[in-house]
């Protein structure tokens, strides 16, 4: 008659070899198909404009709750028939062109949209690289010394 601690022990052998073995098959599956988990790269966001928040408004009928800033969404649109590329820089986007890359729509024209707290901004047009007033605004101003577009936000 086989001794109880011998079958205790096949019983716990058989119960590592069913557990580990799959485990290692399942291992290179894993590794095959959730390879790319490992290798996720981390965006960096950084924000455009870190100088003071808006005025904030207090909510009607609720004045316990944190007053939020108004913001408004804006619409940059340029028709330009033969354009590759359409970037606005600005003092709301501290003059980076890479920051505003607008897109291009049916009709030959390009548009972005974004939120902007009521203010005066001063911005640029760079259709292929070379810079341009908006054409759609009247509006101008002086920046260093050059003549830009001015957006008012109300």
């Amino acid at each position: 008659m086989i001794e109880r601690k011998a079958v205790l022990m096949a019983a716990a052998l058989a119960a590592f070899a069913l557990v580990s073995v799959p485990s290692v098959l399942f291992n290179n599956a894993i590794k095959k198909y959730f390879g790319f988990v490992g290798h996720w790269d981390v965006a960096v966001l950084k924000p455009t404009r870190s100088g003071a928040l808006p005025p904030a408004r207090l909510r009607a009928g609720k004045p316990d709750e944190t007053p939020q800033p108004e913001l408004r969404f804006v619409k940059f649109s340029v028709k330009v028939p033969n354009a590759k590329d359409v970037k606005v820089a600005g003092d709301f986007n501290k003059w980076n062109p890479e920051a505003l890359v607008l897109a291009k729509k049916e009709g030959k024209r390009w548009e972005a949209l974004i939120p902007l707290p009521p203010g005066k901004y001063k911005y640029i047009c760079l259709i292929d690289g070379v810079e341009a007033l908006d054409p759609l605004n009247p509006d101008t101003d002086l920046e260093a010394g050059r003549k830009v577009s001015l957006l008012t936000v109300k």
